[in-house]
């Protein structure tokens, strides 16, 4: 198993989301997703991947506590759920 993602359609497919998602994601200004290329193949390492997803998934809990403790929950959207990825008995199962 490799420790990566190709390409744009893989990583969407690893991340359940679409490809336009995921170029959006990569080229947002405030930690954008962790993507390179390699002879203009774009890739994604999974270390990189699990990194991104607990940045986003503390980002999404401090919105949430901060909205709540400021009695603005009503005011603000609701945090975005974690995207799951399927792992098995060695992490993380990213799909080529």
């Amino acid at each position: 198993m490799s420790s990566f993602v190709e390409t744009w359609k893989g990583i969407a497919t690893a991340l359940g989301r679409s490809e336009r998602w995921c170029r959006y994601m990569a080229r947002r200004g405030a930690d954008p997703l962790p993507v390179f290329k390699v002879g203009g193949i774009v890739r994604l390492n999974s270390g990189d991947l699990e990194d991104w997803l607990g940045r986003q998934r503390d980002r999404s809990v401090r919105i949430s506590a901060h909205a709540t403790d400021t009695g603005m929950a009503a005011a603000v959207a609701t945090p975005v759920t974690p995207v799951a990825v399927a792992a098995d008995e060695s992490g993380l199962r990213l799909i080529a």
